[in-house]
């Protein structure tokens, strides 16, 4: 089964709780795509975030096309 997350911003210091749902899903076998409708700006520190900010696609930054990709 494949879910999908919208998030406005993704991922923040403030979406620690997301970010572990994902993965307890992922371990569980779930295919799950994220999407967010912008960017974070801010650094960001953590290493798990990085990794989801590489696993994100960026609704406003990436184009509507990047979707059926």
């Amino acid at each position: 089964m494949r879910i999908t997350y919208l998030i406005n911003q993704y991922p923040k210091v403030s979406h620690t709780f997301i970010r572990r749902e994902i993965l307890a899903l992922e371990k569980q076998g779930f295919a799950i795509q994220r999407l967010a409708l912008r960017g974070w700006d801010e650094k960001l520190i953590d290493l798990d975030d990085i990794a989801e900010q590489q696993k994100t696609t960026y609704v406003l930054k990436d184009g509507a096309i990047s979707l059926l990709l």
